[in-house]
């Protein structure tokens, strides 16, 4: 008897949540199959209905992330009835942040995957950056549409805000103290907009 659809997303996500865990604490070549289905609770036989190997509960992983950071970043509006820009660019950063820093196995992975630098899957981690890039570089075309970002090299700022956020989240999941993600959001919008100059002194 085929299992409902709900009980086979359920399954799915109990076997990514495990892999997810088990890669970040052991790193992925050092984690085995047998590691993950231990820590999921089920069968060798129900890790393969779902996953061809290691590999592919890594891509899945990291796809999954892109969805869900897709699913967090909404369009800003201008006009009749909507929030300033500015409030709505800070709800977009909270929810990011909300997210990746709640999900401490996540940034462990693509953080500090450990894999070779030819490695496929090292690859893998490259091509979600890349996504990520590619997602804050629409964001910023789309603030230059609407005249509420100068005129830049959206590619090249792009580049340089991810490279910025990268070292900033690495930096606040080492830290032992509860987190003011709203505070944060504020303090990098602070620094991606205005730089760190008092203005009227240069």
């Amino acid at each position: 008897m085929t299992e409902p659809a709900d009980k086979r997303d359920q399954r799915r996500t109990q076997i990514l949540a495990a892999a997810k865990n088990v890669f970040a604490e052991r790193g992925f070549h050092q984690a085995s199959i047998n590691d993950i289905i231990k820590r999921a609770d089920i069968a060798r036989g129900t890790f393969y209905l779902y996953f061809a190997g290691k590999d592919a509960v890594f891509e899945s992983i990291l796809d999954n992330a892109i969805d869900d950071l897709r699913g967090r970043i909404k369009p800003v509006q201008v006009g009749d009835g909507a929030q300033p820009p500015g409030v709505q660019l800070h709800e977009n950063v909270t929810r990011v942040l909300v997210y990746v820093l709640g999900d401490r196995d996540l940034i462990q992975l693509v953080l500090n995957h450990g894999l070779g630098p030819d490695s496929p899957l090292s690859q893998r981690v490259d091509a979600f950056f890349a996504h990520v890039s590619d997602l804050i570089e629409a964001s910023l075309r789309y603030g230059m549409e609407m005249k509420l970002v100068r005129e830049c090299d959206a590619e090249l700022v792009s580049q340089a805000a991810l490279g910025s956020l990268r070292g900033a989240v690495r930096h606040l999941i080492r830290q032992d103290k509860p987190l003011d993600i709203p505070e944060i959001a504020k303090q990098l919008i602070d620094f991606a907009l205005r730089g760190v100059v008092v203005p009227d002194r240069w």
